[in-house]
């Protein structure tokens, strides 16, 4: 099947809360022939449903309703659109919660256009079938579409910051003057332990704090404003938000007020995800220990 041959174009409703999401949608989908449509919340979403898309690509944890609720509210409204969720976490409990919802499966975020492309396919035809039968005409026969998970994308590694080589003393001189025909012998040079340098910007004097190795901090819609030490994957963003945003979720729901941080400890490293202003914090420490100090200068910032 070829979308571009399609007349009019597929229309896909992109439902999420981030604007690099919605854009890398868009990237991939309309260079195929597909009409793309944005909404930045679910609550938006039900707003701009007419004209009726063929296709409803919604996040499913996102501020206020979630794309859970907008799912079952449109199948509550009879309205013969299918649905796909997104998720950075898919496990059977999400399956099945997106099935009772009438979701026809779930995409593991993040994905790649060979992994979206073939996942979305069975639901375009589906999509042809709805809109055949809200046009009256007889529609195609389309194999069920049972929901299921796209492959697991791999784990962002975490950066390892580099450690020096010890140094290795030379050889003590010896006592007796050297002759004219020797070399001098080899004093080495005192160790010590460099300062780190300056850092401005919005990180400015967090790269001082004892223990921290490097941070990266993110805006509202994952793009990188400030860094410093390792480098993060580009990917990482994404899961950065998902897991503040998911923490920051429940502890809402469970009363137990507004989310601090979350500490997570990864092949022999410590990262400290933390909600920053209107974005995302992630410090990385050499150990849980250097964690209060982190957070105490990340407090002095909002005061």
């Amino acid at each position: 099947m070829n979308p571009a041959d399609i007349n009019p174009p597929i229309t896909v409703l992109v439902v999420d809360d981030s604007v690099s999401v919605r854009k890398a949608l868009e990237r991939i989908l309309a260079p195929q022939g597909y009409l793309i449509r944005m909404a930045d919340s679910a609550e938006s979403a039900l707003e701009s449903l007419e004209p009726l898309p063929d296709l409803v690509l919604a996040d499913i944890l996102m501020p206020g309703m979630s794309g859970l609720e907008l799912t079952r509210i449109m199948s509550d409204r009879g309205l013969n659109v299918p649905v796909m969720l997104m998720s950075g976490i898919v496990d059977e409990v999400t399956q099945r919660d997106a099935q009772a919802a009438g979701a026809r499966g779930v995409l593991r975020k993040p994905f790649t256009p060979a992994e979206l492309l073939p996942a979305i396919e069975p639901q375009v035809l589906a999509a042809l079938d709805a809109r055949a039968q809200r046009d009256g005409a007889a529609p195609a026969a389309t194999p069920p579409t049972p929901v299921t998970p796209m492959p697991a994308a791999a784990a962002p590694a975490t950066p390892v910051a580099a450690q020096p080589a010890p140094v290795q003393p030379g050889a003590q001189p010896s006592a007796a003057q050297p002759s004219a025909a020797q070399p001098a012998p080899f004093q080495p040079a005192p160790t010590f332990t460099p300062a780190p340098p300056a850092h401005s910007g919005p990180l400015a004097g967090l790269n001082a704090v004892p223990g921290v190795l490097g941070a990266t901090l993110y805006d509202a819609d994952g793009e990188r404003q400030d860094q410093f030490g390792p480098d993060l994957p580009e990917s990482f963003a994404m899961y950065a938000r998902f897991m503040v945003t998911a923490a920051a979720t429940a502890s809402h729901h469970l009363n137990r007020g507004d989310l601090g941080s979350i500490l997570l400890s990864y092949a022999g490293q410590t990262l400290l995800l933390s909600p920053h202003r209107d974005g995302q914090l992630v410090t990385l420490l050499a150990s849980s220990d250097a964690a209060p100090a982190a957070q105490g200068w990340q407090a002095a910032q909002h005061n």
